[in-house]
């Protein structure tokens, strides 16, 4: 059997638990206020004046936010992924 190296340390996460779920809900937010942006923008602007590149940039920043505000809410609720 292999031998466990000495001086060894403990993983410590680079985020406290105690900032899980504040860290979930602002990235939630924040992606919820881009989404109803990105709706609004939809909505009241002519289809020949919206811009491609500006709906990807705000799609990808929402689907980033809630990605990552998921991963946090995983870990508040104890599961680690």
């Amino acid at each position: 059997m292999a031998s466990v190296p000495t001086g060894l340390k403990p993983y410590l996460s680079p985020v406290p638990d105690i900032l899980h779920w504040n860290l979930t809900l602002i990235m939630f937010l924040v992606g919820f206020v881009l989404f109803a942006w990105m709706f609004v923008y939809q909505v009241t602007t002519v289809k020949a004046q919206r811009s491609l590149t500006r709906e990807i940039l705000i799609a990808v920043a929402i689907s980033i936010l809630w990605g990552i505000a998921s991963l946090f809410g995983m870990l508040t609720a104890g599961i680690y992924v």
